[in-house]
């Protein structure tokens, strides 16, 4: 009994004494003067998180978050969209662009080239940015300051320098940037003591951050709200009167008035958040505002902020005995710059490392204009780390972690924030209704055919022809492609000087051959101009080719009455045959002329040669002899002279203008069955071709 009971003296003496060193050495500590940090150290009143209860109850929203470009990035800090791409900084100092395929492209980088994150200094560390119309993107670098930089062309412009002081003080942790509808700027600086290396002795030490203004006008900033712990987000309110800003370790937002009859005063927009706020941005829709969490107290313990917030000896002693560890390696890296020094230094002060201590819970909050929680969202599965921003985009929440996440967290989005992104989409809906207004002019086109059935009766087409052309001209590019192809072929064969002619006649005819029947459009024509026109749009050289045997005939008919029903009645096997019409144009080329002289003296052999057709027809399809005794109706009167007597009546119709024909024969190549060679006439030849009588 005796050794236990002197083993335990033993203990609690030196229990004791340790104590009693350790209180001595801490009381010097914090009492002797002139010893670093160089800050102050007073009480801090915190109020106590709200009640996890109502729009704040605990959920799982953002549970089983999935991995975006894993691997590619590290550290997403904020996010930004710009042309239907997401934009973000990281940790190794680049701001890069994200797209929907899972590719990393570099956009800038406003820090020096660097080895690692030890060289945090070295390389920069943008945090906040936004982007305008223009593509002018405004960062805050944490150590390099406020850069407007050009995502096109990646020129940059400093300013707001990191050596300049402002009010007697130099900013020297740049966090959050705003841009207000004037152009000019509000951004944060974190703390006016320390930089974003040392930002756990930022947390122990006293209120330092500011928000400014920045006239870009003048080029100045301006502070207006000072003593904030630990500035980060800012927004600026839809009518840019007030700036809402977020201080992070008083887990509350602020409030600063610029219009109105508050004007330069600032109240508590909303305090008692229950996690530490980060970066904040304005939704899309203009309903408030969504600010994230980067840590999520416990509901039954108290933040440790707030703990330490009542202690001031107690922060002064923690972040002087952490200025002692910094300072031997401090001292070691002057004299002998290591990689090993420079690890040991950055892990120290670091954010990096606080956060493993803090509570694993992440989350979101959403609230109005007037500081009203709308809803909150947290990660309780611990599939993500904590969290620094989020932005919707393809219906998914994409997550930031500014520190060790080497991805982009990702949950589908939920239903109030979704709907709070999707107001761009209005902007699409009147490109939508302007399109049907196009449609009514295609519902037009294919009324065309009930319009040709109508111009079968010689006089009511007179008057209504230029209309129908008109309409038909606009639609026929379609049906064009189809059939225009090989007949334009031959006509080069044959006589290349007739383009000028085809050109006057032409352009109308196809088209309503192609879509419904070739006939309408021609009587169209002839009945509107004087006879002469007629005849020299009797003969068009694209219905020639397409009905090899029936349409010249036609051609020299259409000068009287009678024409109309001849014309009508070829066309009807055109569209039948016309597949085959290529071949027997290209061995028919050579006789054309030949037939030429034959449909001038002597009709006889034309009428032999319209009966041809509807053999053509009994080929490809029995149904051609039925459209031909419907040509024969159409006439009324002259219909059953066009079996057997339109022989004769050619030959007195044509022996008038003869010349004009026989021009215009020429381009249109008719095709005949004839042995007799075709007489081709050259671009500088004569524009008449000799036919000998018969």
């Amino acid at each position: 009994m005796g050794f236990i009971f002197n083993l335990i003296k033993r203990l609690f003496t030196i229990t004791i004494k340790t104590v009693f060193f350790l209180v001595l050495l801490s009381a010097v500590i914090v009492l002797i003067p002139n010893f670093p940090p160089y800050t102050k150290f007073t009480s801090i009143e915190i109020q106590s998180p709200q009640p996890r209860v109502g729009p704040l109850a605990t959920n799982g929203a953002l549970n089983n978050g999935g991995k975006l470009y894993s691997g590619k990035l590290l550290g997403p800090e904020a996010f930004q969209l710009y042309k239907g791409e997401v934009y973000t900084g990281l940790a190794t100092g680049e701001i890069v662009k994200l797209t929907p395929q899972g590719h990393v492209t570099f956009v800038t980088k406003i820090g020096e080239p660097c080895s690692g994150l030890a060289y945090e200094h070295i390389c920069g560390r943008p945090l906040g940015f936004v982007i305008d119309k223009d593509g002018n993107l405004y960062v805050a670098d944490a150590y390099y300051g406020i850069w407007k930089v050009n995502v096109n062309t990646n020129k940059k412009q400093l300013l707001v320098s990191p050596r300049v002081s402002i009010q007697d003080r130099l900013p020297k942790l740049f966090n959050s940037v705003a841009l207000a509808k004037n152009g000019d700027l509000y951004w944060t600086d974190s703390s006016s003591d320390f930089e974003l290396k040392d930002g756990v002795i930022s947390s122990m030490c006293d209120p330092s951050g500011r928000l400014f203004h920045y006239d870009a006008a003048k080029n100045q900033s301006k502070v207006l709200l000072d003593d904030l712990w630990f500035a980060n987000g800012v927004v600026v309110s839809p009518n840019n009167d007030f700036v809402v800003v977020c201080e992070t370790f008083r887990s509350r937002l602020m409030k600063y008035y610029l219009s109105g009859p508050k004007k330069g005063q600032s109240e508590v927009f909303a305090d008692g958040l229950p996690g530490t706020p980060d970066n904040a941005r304005p939704l899309p829709d203009g309903s408030g505002i969504l600010v994230a969490l980067y840590t999520v107290f416990e509901e039954d313990r108290p933040p440790l902020t707030k703990l330490m917030a009542a202690a001031p000896l107690f922060r002064k002693l923690v972040a002087r005995l952490h200025r002692l560890v910094e300072i031997p390696f401090e001292y070691l890296n002057s004299l002998s710059p290591n990689i090993i020094f420079e690890e040991i230094l950055y892990n120290i002060g670091h954010f990096k490392t606080l956060s493993g201590l803090t509570p694993p819970m992440a989350g979101l909050v959403q609230l109005d204009w007037n500081g009203n929680v709308v809803a909150a969202y947290y990660n309780t599965d611990k599939s993500l780390g904590h969290i620094s921003d989020a932005i919707v985009f393809n219906g998914k929440l994409y997550m930031g972690s500014p520190h060790l996440q080497d991805y982009v967290g990702a949950v589908p989005a939920p239903p109030q924030l979704k709907k709070a992104f999707e107001s761009s989409k209005q902007t699409e809906s009147p490109k939508v209704e302007t399109k049907p207004v196009q449609q009514p002019p295609v519902k037009k086109t294919e009324e065309k055919p009930k319009a040709a059935p109508k111009p079968q009766e010689p006089k009511p087409t007179t008057t209504p022809p230029p209309k129908p052309a008109e309409k038909k001209t606009t639609p026929p590019p379609k049906p064009a492609e189809k059939t225009t192809p090989p007949p334009t072929k031959p006509v080069e064969k044959t006589t290349p000087p007739p383009p000028k002619p085809v050109e006057k006649t032409t352009p109308p005819p196809p088209k309503p051959v192609e879509k419904t029947t070739p006939p309408p459009p021609k009587p169209v024509e002839k009945t509107t101009p004087p006879p002469p026109k007629p005849a020299e749009k009797t003969p068009p050289p694209k219905p020639a080719q397409k009905t090899p045997p029936p349409p010249p005939k036609p051609a020299e008919k259409t000068p009287p009455p009678p024409p109309k029903p001849v014309e009508k009645t070829p066309p009807k096997p055109v569209e039948k045959v016309t597949p085959p019409p290529p071949k027997p144009a290209e061995k028919v080329t050579p006789p054309p002329p030949k037939v030429a002289e034959k449909t001038t003296p002597p009709p006889p052999k034309p009428a032999a040669k319209a009966s041809p057709p509807p053999k053509a027809a009994e080929k490809p399809s029995p149904p051609p002899p039925k459209p031909a005794p419907k040509a024969a109706e159409k006439p009324s009167s002259p219909p059953p002279k066009a079996a057997e007597p339109k022989k004769e009546e050619p030959k007195v119709q044509t022996a008038e203008p003869k010349p004009k024909p026989i021009k215009e024969e020429i381009p249109s190549d008719t095709i005949k069955p004839t042995k007799e060679t075709l007489k081709v006439i050259k671009k500088d030849g004569p524009a008449e071709i000799h036919v000998p009588a018969q």
